[in-house]
């Protein structure tokens, strides 16, 4: 595979989960309106495949702490794509993935409101 197909691949999997981390905060805000009556946030999976619907459940503590790292995601453990992410941790049936280092600028960018 060239090294230009590969970029290509892993900036556009870093767009498409920016695109559903962004989803994800808005999901927050109602999540968090029932965080009296469960401990964990109902979340889109955060995979590079966009038409994917599927949802996770996490601990709220958890989700934060995942978010304080901006080149992290929450995908299903089977959505994992290794060679455009690493997987940090597993836990009930889902991966915390990082993404590559070089594609980091582009999570940010994407996830910026427009000027």
């Amino acid at each position: 595979m060239k090294a230009g197909t590969q970029r290509d691949r892993e900036v556009r999997a870093a767009r498409n989960q920016a695109m559903f981390r962004a989803v994800n905060e808005k999901l927050r805000e109602l999540n968090q309106a029932f965080s009296n009556v469960s401990e964990t946030y109902a979340i889109a999976c955060e995979c590079a495949d966009t038409s994917c619907v599927r949802t996770l459940d996490i601990a709220m503590e958890e989700y934060v702490t995942v978010r304080a790292h901006p080149n992290r995601f929450l995908v299903l453990a089977d959505h994992v794509i290794p060679d455009v992410e690493a997987t940090v941790a597993q836990n009930n049936g889902y991966a915390i993935v990082e993404k590559n280092v070089d594609v980091a600028d582009v999570i940010e960018s994407a996830e910026e409101p427009p000027k």
